[in-house]
C-alpha cells in the first residue's frame, strides 16, 4: 500500500489534518520508515501516539478533498486526474481548463501529489482543517 512520505505526513500534521490512519513514522527516528500503528501501541505500551506523524492512503486524502470548490464568479470547478505523455497531475478544472494543479514528481506516490493538493488547498484558505470546507 503505498501511504504520503514522510516530509508530506509531517506537513499534514503541522496544517492540522486529522483522518484514520494504520500507518506512521516515528517523528524522532524518521530513517527507520514506515510502521504498523496497531503494531506500536502494542509493542510499546504506553506509547505516546503523539510522538508519530500519520501516513495517510490515497483514498484518505481523496475522500479529505472537496470534490468541487465554489468560485467567486458562481462556476465550480471539479477535481480531476490527468495523464498525458507521461506526466500526471491532479487538480481543479472548469471548462475553459484547469485552475488549481499539482504535477506529480517522479517516483511520487498518487497518494503524495494528492496530499500536496490537499496541502496547497489549505495554504490558499480553501481548506480548513478546524472549520471544513471554506
Amino acid at each position: 500500500m503505498k501511504t504520503t512520505s514522510f516530509e508530506i505526513s509531517k506537513k499534514l500534521a503541522e496544517i492540522g489534518f486529522e483522518a484514520k490512519f494504520d500507518h506512521c513514522y516515528s517523528k524522532q527516528n524518521p530513517e527507520q520508515g514506515l510502521w504498523n500503528k496497531s503494531f506500536e501501541i502494542t509493542c510499546w505500551e504506553g506509547e505516546d501516539i503523539s510522538n508519530y506523524y500519520p501516513a495517510f492512503d490515497l483514498e484518505t486524502i481523496l475522500e479529505a478533498l472537496p470534490k468541487e470548490i465554489e468560485r467567486d464568479n458562481g462556476f465550480n470547478i471539479g477535481l480531476r486526474f490527468w495523464w498525458a505523455d507521461g506526466a500526471s497531475w491532479i487538480g481543479y478544472q472548469n471548462f475553459s481548463g484547469f485552475i488549481i494543479t499539482v504535477d506529480a514528481n517522479q517516483n511520487e506516490s498518487l497518494a503524495d501529489t494528492a496530499a500536496r493538493l490537499l496541502i496547497l488547498l489549505h495554504e490558499e484558505g480553501i481548506v480548513n482543517f478546524n472549520k471544513g470546507i471554506k
